[in-house]
């Protein structure tokens, strides 16, 4: 069965937490991603007073994506990429499984901030990726929320 978008926005936290822990991890295409804000998990991390609300600034209200290519984050367009990262496959600091690890190494985010920031991605398909955003910290402290990434065409 393959997966689409609609899937993951129907799918409730427990099937999200499924599919992210399967062991299969499918290389990430470099064409950039669109984003999507699925679930936020009920870690005190998620729950906390400063993140939540810039989180849901920018991963609700604004639209967002990730270019593997020029390995960045970027807000409404591709062309205004941010964030850069180094993907690293490898165990996941969240779940026990396997998953694309991005390590942000931006020079022109604030130190304070690029060293808090940490995502994991779960590549599905050449089309679809699922990922938990958040910051830099263990289970429950640094996974705030479950994101979907798909192709645009």
């Amino acid at each position: 069965m393959t997966l689409r978008l609609a899937d993951l926005e129907t799918a409730a936290l427990p099937e999200l937490e499924a599919l992210f822990a399967r062991n299969q991890v499918a290389p990430a295409q470099p064409a950039p991603f669109r984003g999507k804000l699925l679930r936020w998990l009920g870690t005190p991390g998620a729950r906390h007073p400063l993140y939540r609300p810039a989180e849901a600034l920018m991963f609700q209200r604004l639209p967002f994506g990730v270019d593997f290519a020029r390995r960045r984050w970027f807000w409404q367009s591709p062309r205004l990429g941010v964030g850069h990262f180094s993907a690293s496959l490898g165990p996941s600091r969240w779940r026990d499984t396997t998953a694309l690890r991005l390590h942000y190494d931006d020079r022109l985010l604030p130190w304070a901030l690029r060293a808090r920031l940490y995502d994991e991605v779960k590549p599905l398909s050449d089309d679809l990726c699922l990922g938990i955003g958040g910051m830099d910290g263990a289970r429950g402290h640094g996974d705030h929320f479950f994101f979907a990434l798909y192709r645009s065409a």
